[in-house]
């Protein structure tokens, strides 16, 4: 009698599992010629967890490293990946690459990998790309924030006699704020976005505080 476990269906069959990952929706599809296993979440990240328009985020797959059960890696023998950024560019590179989002929105990027064996791979994640303009809340009260490019801009919002708010975002997604208040010593802040932008993680410095984990949250 055949081992029915080892047949192959006819024609290729796609699986996908949506996963949830740093906070964004992503999706992995692995879509061989021959039998069909369902990817493991993970397969697409990028960095910063959060991508800020006009910066650059590094994406990176490993859907080239995955093991399987089924004979060879389709995408063991490929030298190269197909990028597709869901924002009408392409490119072809390895296993990691950076790309720039110049507009705000959510942004569907996907990355195909194929051999020279039969099949293919492919993974995808879900991206939404924002603005810093907006308010945010931390510990030492609210500002008011607006992004022009990469030079930001604003108001310290906690205090009656407010304040400036003034930094700049590097081409890599760094965000540097220095809140200046009346009659008090600014406070320096460095950091990336989390998560969809909602958030900035990193350290503040002031007089009384020294590289002090800091959190600003929008809203």
């Amino acid at each position: 009698m055949r081992d029915q476990s080892r047949m192959k269906p006819i024609g290729a069959v796609v699986v996908s599992l949506a996963v949830i990952a740093a906070g964004c929706g992503s999706e992995s599809v692995h879509s061989p010629v021959g039998p069909t296993e369902v990817s493991p979440p993970g397969l697409l990240s990028m960095s910063p967890a959060g991508a800020i328009v006009h910066t650059a985020v590094v994406l990176e797959t490993q859907i080239g490293k995955m093991p399987w059960h089924y004979g060879s890696n389709p995408a063991g023998s490929s030298s190269s990946y197909s990028w597709d950024f869901g924002d009408g560019t392409t490119a072809t590179g390895g296993e990691s690459i950076s790309h720039v989002y110049t507009g705000e929105g959510t942004f569907f990027a996907r990355v195909i990998a194929g051999g020279s064996d039969a099949g293919s791979q492919q993974a995808a994640l879900s991206i939404q790309v924002s603005s810093l303009t907006g308010l945010w809340s931390g510990d030492y009260g609210r500002v008011s924030i607006t992004q022009d490019g990469l030079e930001l801009g604003g108001r310290y919002l906690g205090d009656p006699r407010e304040g400036v708010v003034e930094g700049s975002i590097s081409a890599g997604g760094r965000v540097s704020l220095t809140v200046t208040r009346p009659g008090l010593d600014p406070i320096r802040f460095s950091g990336t976005a989390g998560p969809g932008v909602m958030t900035l993680v990193g350290t503040a410095r002031g007089r009384d505080a020294v590289d002090r984990p800091f959190k600003l949250t929008r809203g």
